[in-house]
């Protein structure tokens, strides 16, 4: 399923002892190399990875300027991962491979054909961010491997394999949901604690996911996918709360990123909640939120949503946004504007 990365060891050589200099001849190099020094120019630094652009950096990695790899490269800046050709290519071929459960595009002008070609796109997102993970955490993951990581990630990643299904949803009419309603047990109010029952309960059903949380990135942080659904109303709602921790010391973390990634599988709403953390002090209140949203909401109503949001939360107004969501990972790519802010945290 998966194997660590193991850097080769060069054996150690023994190396002859340069003949020794005299005090004048040494003072003399030295005199050269110091003139020598003054008059040349000093060397052009490039900026580092982090102020330069995405297609700056796409160009340097020498991938295709589209958005696929500008996802690759958004994502190995996420995780601190080293912008060279060789990873950035084998990132984008893990992506591209063929997968067993996606559900292959029909080519031709049509509107369903579009709809396909859309699907497997955001199916190469997630298995991009996938293997940026898993190369953060000096993991090659197979395959299939790789889409069980996928399907961690992205809250609708199983829907979008089902083609029959999604033909199936465009069948149904108000009185095969109300149906629905009736029979689907409902699960009781969520809390805290049940949510994190659940998270947990479903992480560590999975062998390869359980192992992944556990391990920490190259870079001292630790990136953990949580996937769990639940039941309300008849409607079943797909949730992958994935969480960025930053190592404190030894008994204790820093969360630098929290997104609750929601999606509901009838209507194809989704709803991402980035947490900006609570303060460094532990309290419950978290300092700032941004809420992308499918479909895009009035201006109005978003605004109400947002004041809501503010109250229920004990967040200042100014420091609650909410967007439309227009890419699959905005936490992870970049998209939100003034995080992280940290949280002490043990895990």
């Amino acid at each position: 399923m998966f194997s660590h990365k193991v850097s080769d060891i060069a054996a150690g050589k023994t190396v002859a002892e340069p003949p020794r200099q005299n005090s004048a001849s040494t003072k003399a190099a030295s005199s050269d190399l110091k003139s020598a020094s003054a008059a040349a120019k000093p060397p052009v630094v490039p900026p580092p990875a982090a102020a330069r652009s995405v297609p700056a950096l796409i160009a340097a990695a020498g991938l295709p300027t589209d958005k696929l790899s500008a996802s690759i490269v958004s994502f190995a800046r996420f995780f601190s991962l080293p912008f060279k050709p060789e990873l950035m290519a084998a990132m984008r071929r893990q992506a591209l491979a063929p997968s067993a459960t996606a559900a292959p595009p029909v080519v031709s002008p049509t509107a369903e054909s579009a709809s396909d070609l859309e699907i497997v796109a955001k199916n190469r997102e997630a298995l991009s961010l996938a293997a940026a993970a898993a190369e953060s955490k000096g993991v090659e993951l197979d395959p299939k491997g790789l889409e069980q990581f996928a399907e961690a990630i992205d809250p609708d990643w199983q829907k979008r394999q089902d083609p029959d299904e999604r033909n199936r949803k465009r069948q149904r009419d108000n009185s095969d949901e109300q149906e629905k309603e009736n029979t689907v047990p409902k699960t009781g109010p969520l809390s805290a604690s049940g949510v994190k029952e659940m998270a947990l309960s479903a992480a560590e059903k999975n062998p390869l996911l359980a192992v992944l949380n556990k391990l920490p990135g190259k870079n001292a942080q630790r990136w953990m996918a949580f996937p769990f659904s639940f039941n309300e109303n008849g409607r079943e709602y797909k949730v992958s709360l994935r969480i960025l921790l930053d190592t404190i010391d030894s008994t204790s973390n820093r969360a630098v990123c929290m997104a609750v990634d929601i999606a509901e599988s009838e209507t194809g709403q989704s709803w991402l909640f980035v947490i900006n953390g609570p303060n460094r002090h532990g309290k419950v209140a978290a300092s700032g939120l941004t809420v992308y949203l499918q479909p895009e909401l009035p201006s109005q109503a978003a605004a109400s949503l947002a004041r809501e949001l503010s109250t229920l939360m004990e967040i200042p107004p100014e420091r609650v946004a909410v967007k439309n969501r227009t890419e699959s990972f905005p936490c992870e790519s970049g998209g939100t504007d003034d995080w992280p802010l940290a949280v002490n945290e043990a895990v």
